[in-house]
């Protein structure tokens, strides 16, 4: 058995379904049957964040954002089925509904509580499911549409749960001993062992894949999306980037973690790493490119990316201060890009780039966690001064390169451009980069052609 993922970009346009179509008739399902997870459309899960975020603050635009999300999906509907199937006007029909009865009792309960904010971005994946398989159907592949929520089992760490494997791998393979047929499960969605809807994070798609490749020993795990797989830097911003055909696990979780072109879930690449399962990145509008093979494999790894992030501060702390420990916990558990740096200029201070969203996480919770660690005589949230709020992170990743020769031609390559480097920091395959936004540009397009042209054979 196989596992295809694919992403918003994959399953959101006529011609995105046409390459599905396309790529799903190259295999036999009546020898095996396959299963395709798929993510929400294309800014969906960004219209139900921010449905989400108005009924936390108690606004009234929650009734637009509702229709809004309802007519995208009609309008996706029309344009890609001549005659709408009634089974999915009826599924979509129900979802709606139920979207809208979770939305009641949010607004009637003048509360919201941490699990309703999975609940409302799980329709998502609940509505594109239900289209994706409807359409396969109707192009004369047989699939049924299967709730991850019935598969699935975590805590409750809502936003970001953990899986219990020992229920999930139970009912999981439990239901495909008796359903041998192919499916289109929801990705990024889950239950809690309460019965509470719950996701699994940024790219928690992936990890649905991943689950049940893992519980079902699937020969090969591939991620469609809308890029020729990994790239030596994101293609959009640098016209020069070309593909990676070979990356290692870790450096994909290395890229991911600082904004690879491709971003894949931290959990997934250590699940399909630990049990050597191929995965393969591939592009859905370029389907016979051969994409990006991730490999546990190092030997034939030689080539150097750039991943970016550009929503980043440095926050500032008195060298004698400790962050408190539970803090530290969260923002591990939430998978927050958090870390020490050097720095050229505040070297009397102990210095982080953190990013904005985790900035956020700061202020609301600073306070509270503070007294949870019991710590004594330490200075408030204030004694944290954001000292540069502008920033971007270049980030290099190689598995093999001397970080120390490498950030030296760095340096003076970025110098003789006339770009200043505010801080970095090493770490097991890469460097981060700290940089003023205004270079950004040109600093990345310096750097690509600076490693691109130095490729590493050997260390």
């Amino acid at each position: 058995m196989e596992i295809l993922k694919f992403g918003g970009s994959s399953v959101s346009s006529k011609v995105s379904l046409e390459n599905m179509i396309q790529i799903v008739g190259g295999y036999d399902l009546d020898q095996e049957p396959l299963i395709i997870v798929v993510s929400a459309l294309k800014g969906i899960t960004n219209d139900l964040v921010n449905l989400a975020e108005t009924l936390k603050k108690k606004e009234k635009d929650y009734n637009k954002i509702i229709h809004t999300i309802s007519e995208k999906h009609e309008e996706f509907i029309k344009t890609v089925f001549n005659e709408v199937p009634k089974e999915l006007t009826k599924g979509i029909k129900k979802q709606e509904k139920n979207l809208i009865d979770t939305v009641n009792e949010i607004v009637n309960r003048k509360s919201m509580m941490p699990k309703d904010y999975d609940r409302i971005v799980s329709f998502g994946e609940l509505f594109s499911a239900q289209i994706i398989a409807a359409y396969l159907n109707k192009k004369q592949f047989h699939f049924s549409f299967k709730d991850a929520r019935e598969l699935i089992i975590t805590d409750e760490g809502f936003t970001n749960a953990k899986i219990d494997w020992d229920l999930t791998t139970s009912v999981v393979t439990s239901f495909f001993a008796r359903n041998k047929k192919s499916y289109v499960v929801t990705g990024f969605i889950a239950r809690s062992i309460y019965g509470d809807t719950t996701t699994l994070g940024r790219g928690g798609s992936d990890y649905t894949a991943t689950i049940l490749a893992t519980i079902l020993k699937a020969e090969k795990v591939t991620k469609w999306t809308d890029v020729n797989g990994i790239m030596t830097a994101d293609p959009s911003k640098v016209l020069e980037a070309s593909s990676l055909e070979n990356i290692t696990f870790s450096e994909l979780k290395n890229m991911s973690k600082f904004g690879s072109n491709v971003l894949v879930h931290p959990e997934s690449i250590d699940e399909l790493s630990k049990h050597d399962i191929p995965f393969l990145i591939k592009n859905t509008f370029n389907c016979d490119f051969k994409g990006t093979q991730v490999i546990n494999k190092e030997e034939n790894c030689s080539q150097k990316a750039l991943s970016t992030h550009q929503s980043c501060s440095i926050i500032s702390l008195d060298k004698s201060w400790d962050l408190p420990k539970t803090l530290m916990k969260e923002i591990i558990n939430k998978n927050y890009l958090f870390f020490r740096i050097k720095t050229f200029k505040y070297k009397d201070q102990s210095c982080y780039v953190v990013a904005n969203d985790c900035i956020h996480f700061f202020k609301e919770n600073f306070e509270m966690l503070l007294q949870e660690s019991k710590a004594k005589n330490l200075s408030n949230f204030d004694s944290a001064k954001i000292i540069e709020d502008d920033i971007v992170l270049i980030t290099v990743t190689s598995q093999k390169m001397d970080k120390k020769e490498e950030f030296e031609k760095i340096k003076t390559t970025l110098e003789t451009d006339k770009i200043n480097i505010l801080g970095y920091r090493f770490f097991f395959n890469s460097i981060s980069l700290i940089l003023n936004k205004e270079e950004f540009k040109r600093a990345l397009v310096s750097l690509h052609g600076e490693v691109s042209n130095n490729q590493i054979f050997s260390v």
